[in-house]
């Protein structure tokens, strides 16, 4: 199916599932504000965020990034339950995860980063992908490249805040290393700022960010 051109983020989602031929579901959300994150990913909904960091219910793991208001306080999907889960058993729980979550799956990467411990791993929000060029949309949709970029998004180690603050280059599983940045209260990723981050699972911690992150060629 041709993809369409990507102007709001429920129906760009809908068009890039789409065009990588995978369930067009996977774009739901269960949002109630609205609101823009830097780094021009287009809008992520969200509710209001409290607090830039927030803290673990068991009081040992501080949230970092603006926008942690996407996670929910309690419940299905909160940082209680996530601590639970494995990783994209975890991730999968949260609407504005859906297209990332579904990537991996496509990839047939689900199994493996699930079962791998003590890593860090990078998720887009659904409007990270509603911001891919055409041509980028094209490198997901080719088997060997959507491999290597699922693999990019996924670090050897856990990753703390501090070593963002010491501008770190972590490996990833890809090959290629990231590089990590803090200017204020605002962490980075290769340039995407992270929205949550720190989120701790049963096998590895999450950092979600406001674009997709691309190999080098």
């Amino acid at each position: 199916m041709r993809l369409h051109s990507l102007r709001a983020a429920p129906a760009a989602c809908a068009a890039f599932a789409a065009g990588l031929a995978l369930a067009a579901t996977a774009c739901g959300s269960t949002t109630t504000t609205s609101a823009t994150p830097t780094g021009g990913a287009g809008p992520v909904s969200l509710t209001p965020n409290p607090s830039a960091s927030s803290l673990h219910p068991s009081g040992t793991v501080a949230r970092v990034g603006a926008n942690c208001g996407m996670i929910p306080a309690k419940g299905k999907g909160s940082i209680g339950s996530l601590s639970s889960e494995q990783v994209i058993k975890a991730a999968s729980t949260n609407p504005q995860l859906s297209v990332f979550t579904t990537v991996v799956r496509t990839a047939r990467l689900d199994k493996t980063l699930n079962s791998r411990p003590s890593y860090t791993l990078i998720i887009p929000a659904n409007s990270a992908f509603a911001a891919l060029s055409k041509s980028q949309v094209a490198r997901l949709r080719n088997p060997a490249d959507l491999s290597r970029i699922v693999k990019y998004h996924a670090l050897k180690a856990r990753v703390s805040p501090q070593q963002f603050a010491a501008g770190g280059r972590p490996a990833t599983l890809q090959g290629k290393p990231l590089t990590l940045s803090k200017s204020g209260s605002a962490y980075t990723v290769n340039g995407a700022t992270v929205l949550c981050g720190n989120i701790r699972t049963r096998n590895a911690t999450i950092y979600i960010v406001n674009k997709v992150l691309l190999p080098p060629r």
